[in-house]
């Protein structure tokens, strides 16, 4: 059983969601690749990103996203990043639906491109 401690409820309702696929086979080769952009977009901004580390199990929750970005304007990002093909994990898509019914937005990101679009509206 995973770490993410919702009800079983949550984790079905969000396997039953269709996950947003329609970029996926556009994008990066490598998820690390991805997060360096974006940590390196953010770092040029002045923005805040908080990141766990990539060559480590994480010590966070279960399907947390990979990125929590402060940006100027007091604007606030959840990005989670997938190579080329990539899909949501079942904790991934709990945590999405259940930031979702609290009025916030996961975003799955495949290149930086759609990095930049979501965070420049």
């Amino acid at each position: 059983m995973s770490q993410f401690n919702t009800s079983w409820y949550l984790t079905r309702l969000a396997k039953s969601q269709k996950v947003q696929q329609a970029d996926c086979n556009e994008g990066v080769a490598r998820e690390a690749d991805l997060h360096g952009q974006i940590t390196a977009e953010c770092k040029a901004k002045g923005w805040l990103a908080f990141h766990g580390s990539m060559a480590h199990r994480t010590k966070r929750t279960e399907g947390e996203p990979d990125f929590t970005i402060l940006a100027d304007g007091g604007r606030v990002f959840f990005i989670e990043c997938k190579r080329k093909g990539g899909k949501l994990s079942s904790d991934q898509q709990a945590v999405k639906a259940w930031a979702k019914k609290l009025g916030h937005e996961v975003h799955t990101v495949f290149s930086i491109e759609q990095f930049r679009a979501i965070t420049t509206l």
